[in-house]
């Protein structure tokens, strides 16, 4: 692009008057506006990235604008507490989504990337122009965040987390925008067709349309299709620009060709008189491929709906008590330990504990289960969710940031930018089909202008719009996403976008056994000890406070508060142990304790009749108490491991419990494999070996002591319930306890499969069709633009019926 003299190279705004600074671009002086401005271009100089001046479509954005006085406080992106809101761990990376500002064409993505690849740590950034978003992968070990952002606003672009509820706002205009583009084109197909008919049949007679109204319509038609041409066409325009200038093609530069060249030859043959006119088929042409655009977007809108409803379903406002006072506060602004009032029927605003009240939530907007949840005193609740019965005080434990549906939804970005490789595939191979488009109309031009110049360019234009890949293209994430968004509705949150390609491989699922298969929610049923029960129990309860296993939770009404445990060390997978008034106790499985007391057990924990988990309680030189505690298996989990097998899946059971509950768990569920007193390097082992054997593996867990396993799996299960770092390792989170849905995620993963194969079938079996027809001159440009959009609208459909699987 062209500057004035006075005006400024960089960003195109006139240069003050008195002010005169200049950078050296490509040998040259080039004036600047203001010393932000000097900053930005001289930082793009430096890292040897002036072919953004070369290659940019629009000016950049002012550099006083880019250098914000919160580039001072950058430092506070580095803070954990701040920085684990919005990125998410990978091994020794960090990813993150990142909002960029001023990101208006394909040379702005190319400078971005270029600039991020000159700095040490980054593995992977990815510019997304349309969305204005990149993806960012970096080794945070040796980059920090505030660098990177650094590093952005010196080349002007300013960049800040991606927020979920700012991109719906900007899905909403996008929608709008396209809706007035796709009537501004129905209304003048409309009136175009009407000139256009009298055209074709000639109602008046031979003469009536030669005695001037033939060159009156044309023209009037001409300026009815001048807003579809260089409006509601707009898009596609800017798409292929962008494509070219990034060296790639997308299916936007044949609609482009197709649009410009037949109302080009159009207006040719109304100024000239001679020839035919095709405004008809240019906004026809137009508007069917915007409907195409729209009901996509409609899709994709629907298929997201569940995160959306989550947004709108936090309430603007809450109930703050302070000192007994009640205060309307914006709830987005409440703070940690703050206490709020629901009353019933209200949505809860946060997510917290129960101080006072009990009464039951709806939590299916999270988990998709409609049965309501009983809560008492102590119990979580969460954000979105509604209170049915009475009015509760809830104390605020997350901030807006941290909340479950935060991060669902974030999570579900995260995954959209994952792309499978399914759809990797269909962006490759849909460049390959607009070479072959672009070639083969060129060939259809040549060969008809030989036989019937006057048919060439139409019956090339033809062949562009028939053969156009719209469907192709959407064959794969219009699946996908309807696909994804239905495994919301079973109440499982995937993390990437592998995981429904991986769930149709699966031959083998692994599982844990407490707080998978079982509930989880052990009780008390036997002590036998010498000593007293109530201090056995109080000391088991004061160790166990320090563990996250749900064992523990079976001792947490028997806490002392006047007893202490110091010097605690957890044995994964074993036990714990811990000094409580100057002694030495352990607490764990037979094994453990007797490694440690040098005693034996009076009784082995196999010689219980009910099944019982068997724990036991030592101090350094005896054996002092054995607990018997009862674990329910799942009711869900019976059908879970049938359905498994009856889709010839195997099944394994790895358990660091060694007692005969786990015999019979494995027994009464008929799984295949059963590991006994597994550590987790025991169960990691189990995993590679079946790895090393060819099968594809899925683990399920929710212990802190499955992290190493479920990252290890190819694909992996954790209960919502379950401990942090386990869901953290997972690639599917269960945010309810039933199991059925697990059987659900593979059919549905295995019906995906196939309806993606049914839209590439239909998608290039269209194609093929149509272009033997359209070559040989059968088929108008308006009938191949008509049948292009019905075959767009055909694979959309067929995507969506996966919102359907049950």
């Amino acid at each position: 692009m062209s500057n004035k003299a006075q005006d400024c190279f960089h960003c195109g705004e006139s240069i003050p008057t008195g002010f005169v600074d200049t950078v050296e671009i490509d040998n040259k002086a080039r004036d600047m506006c203001c010393v932000g401005c000097v900053a930005v271009a001289q930082a793009i100089v430096d890292n040897q990235l002036t072919g953004y001046y070369r290659h940019r479509s629009e000016k950049g954005a002012r550099g006083v604008e880019l250098v914000p006085d919160e580039l001072r406080n950058l430092q506070s992106y580095d803070l954990t507490e701040i920085e684990q809101e919005f990125t998410y761990q990978s091994g020794e990376s960090k990813e993150v989504i990142l909002t960029v500002e001023n990101v208006s064409c394909a040379a702005c993505a190319w400078l971005i990337e270029r600039k991020l690849a000159t700095l040490d740590g980054v593995e992977q950034c990815s510019v997304n122009t349309s969305s204005a978003r990149l993806s960012l992968k970096w080794h945070h070990q040796s980059l920090k965040l505030s660098d990177i952002l650094l590093a952005l606003a010196q080349i002007g672009y300013k960049a800040y987390p991606f927020k979920a509820d700012v991109a719906e706002q900007n899905e909403v205009a996008n929608a709008k925008a396209y809706l007035r583009r796709l009537t501004i084109a129905g209304l003048a197909t409309m009136q175009i067709m009407m000139f256009a008919m009298a055209s074709y049949f000639d109602v008046g007679g031979a003469s009536s349309l030669s005695d001037g109204l033939e060159g009156y319509f044309r023209y009037v038609s001409l300026l009815l299709a001048l807003p579809v041409v260089f409006y509601s066409s707009l898009p596609f325009y800017q798409n292929a620009f962008s494509a070219l200038l990034a060296k790639r093609l997308n299916m936007d530069v044949p609609v482009s060709i197709a649009i410009l060249l037949a109302f080009a030859a159009s207006v040719y043959a109304t100024v000239s008189e001679q020839g035919d006119v095709y405004f008809e088929s240019v906004c026809m042409f137009a508007f069917f491929l915007l409907l195409g655009r729209y009901l996509e977007q409609a899709a994709k809108r629907k298929a997201a709906q569940s995160s959306s409803n989550l947004l709108r379903l936090i309430p603007s406002t809450a109930t703050l008590i302070d000192a007994n006072e009640f205060s309307s506060v914006p709830a987005k602004t409440l703070k940690r330990e703050q206490r709020v009032l629901v009353k019933p029927g209200e949505v809860i605003p946060c997510d917290g504990v129960i101080a006072v009240g009990r009464t039951s939530c709806n939590e299916a907007i999270l988990t998709g289960e409609q049965l309501p949840v009983s809560k008492l005193v102590d119990d979580w609740v969460f954000a979105s969710t509604i209170n049915n019965d009475q009015a509760i005080e809830v104390i605020v434990k997350e901030e807006r940031d941290q909340q479950l549906i935060t991060k669902i939804i974030d999570l579900q970005e995260q995954a959209a930018n994952d792309k499978p490789k399914l759809a990797t595939l269909a962006d490759t191979l849909s460049q390959y089909v607009v070479v072959g488009i672009l070639v083969l109309a060129t060939a259809t031009y040549v060969g008809w202008y030989f036989v019937a110049p006057e048919h060439a360019l139409w019956n090339a234009l033809a062949v562009l719009v028939a053969t156009c890949p719209c469907a192709l293209s959407l064959a794969t994430p219009s699946a996908y996403t309807a696909a994804t968004t239905r495994l919301q509705q079973f109440g499982l949150l995937a993390k990437q976008g592998k995981t429904l390609d991986t769930l149709t491989h699966i031959n083998h699922i692994c599982f844990d056994k407490t707080g998978t298969l079982t509930t989880g929610e052990f009780s008390i049923n036997a002590i036998s000890s010498e000593r007293n029960t109530d201090e056995i129990l109080a000391i088991i309860a004061t160790i166990e406070a320090h563990s996250n296993h749900p064992i523990a939770q079976a001792f947490s009404s028997h806490y002392d508060v006047l007893l202490e445990a110091k010097d605690v060390n957890t044995v994964q997978g074993s036990g714990i142990s811990a000094m409580v008034e100057g002694c030495r106790y352990f607490v764990g499985s037979q094994r453990f304790v007797e490694h440690h007391c040098g005693a034996s057990a009076q009784h082995s924990p196999m010689e219980c009749s009910n099944h019982s988990v068997v724990i036991f309680l030592a101090d350094e030189h005896t054996i002092i108490a054995r607990v018997e505690l009862s674990d329910q298996i799942r009711s869900e989990s019976n059908a879970l491991i049938s359905n498994l097998h009856d889709q010839a899946i195997k099944t394994s059971m790895l358990t660091g419990d060694n007692s005969a509950n786990a015999d019979y768990v494995a027994q009464q569920l008929a799984i295949d494999d059963i590991k006994q007193g597994q550590s987790p390097t025991d169960k990691l082992t189990y995993l590679k070996d079946l790895q090393q054997q060819g099968s594809i593996v899925a683990m399920f867990g929710d212990g802190v002591n499955d992290a190493p396993v479920l990252s290890q799996a190819h694909l992996s299960f954790a209960m919502g319930t379950g401990a942090d770092i386990a869901k953290s390792s997972a690639d599917i989170v269960i945010l309810h306890n039933d199991l059925s849905a697990i059987a659900k995620s593979i059919i549905l993963a295995k019906r995906t499969k196939r309806v993606i194969k049914q839209n590439f079938c239909w998608a290039l079996g269209y194609n093929l069709t149509a272009v033997p027809f359209a070559i040989a001159g059968y088929l108008p440009p308006y009938v191949a633009a008509i049948g292009m959009s019905i075959s767009s609208i055909i694979v959309v459909s067929n995507s969506l019926r996966l919102l359907k699987v049950k």
